[in-house]
């Protein structure tokens, strides 16, 4: 997932000094206005249709999604809307005249006032991601990471272990049944914040994909097999390398593997060793160092070549035959050793 859908119709309702380059990281798809014929799905019943049971009791998953406070993605939008209402949620309602009917609504989600939005399929009418935006404008850095720390802990509770994204602005769960991605960004021309997070169901967002014009902006749709998505296998390894070299004092780049959950094993004047377990995707890390100054990072993870190839382009790198990228004074080697892990080389 990570995005789906701009949100500026939001902003409309919401009095909010955020530049919306936020809310576009969450959702890149415009709200659509206008009225659309939707074709009935008959082959989901929305009746047995779950949220979040343990993928383990089930040989088949297809009726289990992911969902929002237990409601499950996937069913119709108006079915959701209204168990919506029954948790307490008001719906908004737009100052401008609409030709179709938009889903915005407004309630308290983990200890916080929220604006909640449906992503809802054009030809199906079924939901395939929420947005959830807290109201609070948080004045500060501190503040914004004080509630960063307490959204973190509900919503690994509720979905599962993640990773750290974004540079340590944005927090990612990817689990078999759908994508969590939690951010938080600095508002334009001020010191306060903004935060959020998007979620979404892998199934119901692999039917929706399949309807987006630009799907060059959109993360592509992970395999279904049974009803379960394919197992996360790729994380921020390009995001925490740069942030590495970027800090390259011995005790800043130990601060930094800790802000990213990776566990420190081994620390000398020569050598700092970590690694971070998430179900089966193992990472671990290796500093070369000189005089408290790294020098080189080696990252080696069970991840995917192309996923970080991707993320060295997006973070500005070049590379000629995707072995050796280039970025300023920055250079990483992707290879692949005998095990078949993804090997980066940074310094």
């Amino acid at each position: 997932m990570k995005k789906f859908l701009t949100i500026a119709v939001v902003l409309a309702f919401v009095s909010m000094p955020a530049e919306g380059q936020f809310f576009k990281k969450l959702f890149k798809r415009k709200a659509k206005t206008e009225a659309k014929a939707t074709v009935k799905d008959g082959s989901i019943d929305d009746d047995a249709q779950v949220a979040m049971a343990d993928v383990a009791t089930f040989p088949d998953n297809h009726n289990n999604r992911n969902g929002f406070l237990r409601i499950p993605l996937g069913i119709e939008a108006e079915r959701f809307e209204k168990l919506l209402l029954e948790r307490g949620f008001t719906e908004r309602k737009h100052e401008d005249k609409q030709t179709a009917k938009t889903y915005f609504y407004e309630g308290e989600v983990y200890g916080a006032k929220s604006v909640v939005t449906l992503a809802v399929s054009e030809q199906t009418a079924r939901v395939y991601a929420v947005d959830v935006v807290d109201l609070t404008v948080y004045p500060s850095l501190q503040a914004v990471k004080q509630r960063y720390d307490l959204l973190k802990k509900e919503l690994t509770k509720e979905y599962g272990s993640g990773y750290v994204d974004n540079q340590g602005e944005a927090y990612t769960i990817q689990s078999r049944l759908g994508t969590v991605n939690m951010h938080y960004e600095r508002n334009a021309l001020t010191t306060s914040y903004t935060i959020g997070f998007a979620l979404d169901d892998a199934k119901a967002y692999r039917m929706a994909y399949q309807e987006m014009e630009d799907k060059e902006y959109e993360t592509a749709p992970r395999t279904i097999t049974d009803g379960l998505a394919a197992a996360c296998n790729h994380t921020d390894l390009v995001g925490l390398g740069v942030a590495l070299l970027q800090n390259k004092n011995v005790k800043a780049a130990h601060n930094i593997l800790l802000s990213y959950d990776y566990v420190v094993r081994k620390k000398t004047t020569k050598t700092v060793k970590a690694s971070f377990v998430m179900d089966s995707y193992v990472a671990s890390v290796t500093l070369a160092c000189r005089k408290q100054t790294v020098t080189t990072v080696t990252m080696t993870a069970n991840d995917d070549r192309t996923a970080i190839c991707r993320d060295l382009q997006t973070n500005g790198f070049v590379s000629n035959d995707e072995k050796t990228w280039k970025q300023g004074d920055m250079t990483a080697i992707v290879s692949v050793d005998k095990q078949g892990r993804v090997v980066m080389v940074l310094r």
